[in-house]
Parts: structure tokens; sequence; C-alpha cells
């Protein structure tokens, strides 16, 4: 299970420039080395009252990127305490760059920004719901017509490929084999 550690609070309250970006990117990335693996950092934007989309890019954009390698090594971030301006700046941000990032809402409902086809979404708000997922419980989603078991893996994956989903084990299925099981970024 994922830890949510404190949250990195930034201070500016307006976000231009990928010169700027790229600063508050090294500090973020230095926070998120600094911290055990498996946690998830919120960056929390209540003091930020416009972003411009360089800055957006430069540092939400390569951080995500990184994550989606692997390269922090089961460290995550997602979003919280956006205005709607800035909400909006980042969401065009990542949807140009086809990423994807989880922004938990001051009531706490989760919204994904970027660039998400609506099968992922539904199979990620899924594994919300359950707090884990796999391939089979893909197949049990309402409308999932015809799609094989191959093609719910790979949906899983693609959402761990964008940093939404975590694999967290494997576990063994009645008539033999394998499966993964997948927890949400949240």
């Amino acid at each position: 299970m994922l830890k949510k550690v404190t949250p990195f609070i930034i201070e500016s309250e307006s976000l231009n420039g990928r010169p700027n970006g790229a600063l508050l990117r090294e500090e973020v990335q230095k926070r998120l080395e600094g911290e055990p693996a498996d946690i998830v950092l919120p960056l929390n934007f209540s003091k930020v009252n416009g972003i411009d989309f360089s800055f957006a890019d430069e540092m939400l954009g390569r951080i995500i990127r990184r994550i989606s390698i692997g390269e922090p090594g089961g460290r995550y971030i997602i979003l919280e305490s956006l205005s709607d301006s800035v909400r909006e700046s980042i969401n065009v941000a990542l949807k140009e760059r086809e990423l994807a990032c989880i922004y938990v809402k001051p009531n706490s409902e989760i919204e994904i920004l970027g660039k998400i086809s609506e099968e992922l979404k539904k199979t990620y708000y899924a594994a919300v719901d359950k707090d884990k997922i796999t391939a089979r419980d893909v197949l049990e989603l309402e409308n999932t017509d015809n799609i094989s078991i191959s093609a719910a893996s790979n949906r899983l994956t693609r959402l761990k490929e964008l940093g939404l989903l975590i694999k967290t084990n494997d576990e063994i299925v009645n008539g033999g084999g394998r499966q993964y099981v997948y927890e949400p970024i949240r």
C-alpha cells in the first residue's frame, strides 16, 4: 500500500516560464528522491493564482514522464488545491504531451487531468472503488463487451505506464496461472 507523505507546498503565487518550471521541478525531484519508495507526494497549489503552459509543461510534464518510466522508483505525485484556472492550464499542458495526473479535489473526489481514454478512466475509477484491480476485474466492468483478458491486461499496463496504477503483487488464480494486482495512485 502506498503511503501519502506531507505535501510539497508551492509557495509562489504566479508560476511562469520554462526556467522557473525547471527550478521548481528540481526541488520537487529532490524531495521525491529523498522519500522512501512506495509513497505519494501531494503537490499543493493552494497559494498559486496562475500558471502558464511553459511552466506546467517543464515542471509537471517532465516529472510525470519520469514517473511513467519508473525513474523515481515507486514514488508518485498527485495534485491538490488547484484553482479553476490553474487546473485548466495544467490539464491543457498534460493533454498536449499525452500525459495524465491525479487531482484530488477539496471534497476528496478524484479527477484525472490530461489525456486519457474513457475506457482507461472507467478502469482507473473501478480500481479506486475496489482499492485494487486485476484484469479479471476489468472483464466484469459494465459495458466491456467482448474484451479479452489480454485487452484487459493491456488497459492495466497502460494505466501503470501513465503513473495512475502501481503493480503491487501477483496472485494464483483458480484453474492455474497468475494475475497481477494493481492499486490506484490517489
